[in-house]
C-alpha cells in the first residue's frame, strides 16, 4: 500500500447514501459538479443488491469548507478514509471524467480492497495535458458564467440549452472557486502513469461516440494498454455526460460489470 495523507474523522468528507445492498460501491464526481451530477442515475440503480456512497470532493457540495488538497494523493486519503468510516473492507470504485484517474491511484494504493474500477470518459493516470490557451480557457469558466456555458455544450454532446444552463445554476451554488482551479492544476500537472504496471484491478472503461478527447481511441491508449483485461463500453449518441444522457443504459452496463465481482 502506498503512503497517503491521512484524513482525520472529524475532516471526512461529505457524501450522500442511496441503497442498502451488499455489494459496496464508492462514487466519484467530475470537474464540473458535485455528487448531484448522479442524480438522474440514482432511480434507475438496484438499490437491494448495491450501497452507493457518493462522495463530493473537498470544496465541492457537502465538503465545502473542508481545507483545500487538490491533489490525487488527497483525494484517495479521503476515499480511504471514508471507506474506513463505513466499515467497508471491499468495494468497488466510479470515477467520471477528473476522477477517472482516481480509479487508478486507488488500484494502486489499495489493490486488495478493490473489487473492481469503473471510469467513465475517464481522465487516466497520465493526466490531461492542456494547451496553455485551453487551460485558460477552463480556468476561465471558474468565474464566467458564458465561458462555462460553451464548456458543457461542447462536451455534453447535443444536451439542450435548458440543461446548460441547469448545470451552470448548480456549479455555482455548489463549487467553490479555489478548488476548481486546485483541481484544474492537479488534472494538467499529474503523472503516475509509471505506476500502472502490473495493476491486478478488474476495469470497466464507458465511453461516449460524441465526446471530444476521452473517446475510445485514446482509452486504448491509456486504460486498455495499461490493464489488458479491461473491458471497454461505448454508448452511443452520448457525450461526456452518460448518467445524464443515457442513465437507464449507464446503470445496466456498470451493475452487469459489479455483479460479476462481488465480493
Amino acid at each position: 500500500m502506498k503512503d497517503v495523507p491521512t484524513s482525520p474523522a472529524a475532516l471526512l468528507p461529505g457524501h450522500a447514501r442511496h441503497g442498502h445492498g451488499p455489494i459496496r460501491v464508492l462514487v466519484l464526481h467530475d470537474w464540473l459538479c458535485d455528487h448531484s451530477s448522479y442524480d438522474a442515475l440514482l432511480p434507475h440503480l438496484d438499490t437491494q443488491a448495491f450501497s452507493y456512497v457518493l462522495m463530493d470532493l473537498r470544496g465541492y457540495g457537502r465538503s465545502r469548507g473542508l481545507p483545500l488538497g487538490c491533489s490525487v494523493q488527497q483525494i484517495a486519503a479521503d476515499c480511504i478514509a471514508l471507506a474506513d468510516h463505513l466499515g467497508w473492507q471491499r468495494f468497488h470504485v466510479i470515477g467520471h471524467s477528473m476522477t477517472g484517474m482516481l480509479t487508478q491511484r486507488l488500484a494502486v494504493d489499495i489493490p486488495g480492497r478493490l473489487l473492481g474500477a469503473v471510469a467513465l470518459r475517464p481522465v487516466s493516470a497520465a493526466g490531461n495535458r492542456l494547451p496553455a490557451d485551453m487551460q485558460a480557457f477552463f480556468a476561465s469558466t471558474v468565474h464566467d458564467d458564458d465561458a462555462l456555458a460553451r464548456l458543457l455544450a461542447h462536451v455534453s454532446g447535443g444536451m439542450p440549452a435548458s440543461w446548460v444552463a441547469a448545470r451552470v445554476r448548480r456549479h455555482r451554488a455548489v463549487v467553490e472557486a479555489e478548488a476548481a482551479l486546485g483541481y484544474l492544476r492537479m488534472l494538467v500537472e499529474t503523472d503516475f502513469s509509471g505506476e500502472m504496471r502490473d495493476v491486478a484491478t478488474r476495469f470497466l472503461v464507458v465511453v461516449g461516440d460524441r465526446d471530444p478527447r476521452l473517446d475510445a481511441e485514446a482509452m486504448t491508449r491509456t486504460f486498455l494498454a495499461w490493464h489488458p483485461e479491461a473491458v471497454l463500453a461505448v454508448i452511443n449518441e452520448c457525450g461526456h455526460f452518460p448518467m445524464a444522457q443515457h442513465p437507464a443504459r449507464l446503470a445496466a452496463i456498470i451493475e452487469a460489470f459489479m455483479r460479476q465481482h462481488p465480493a
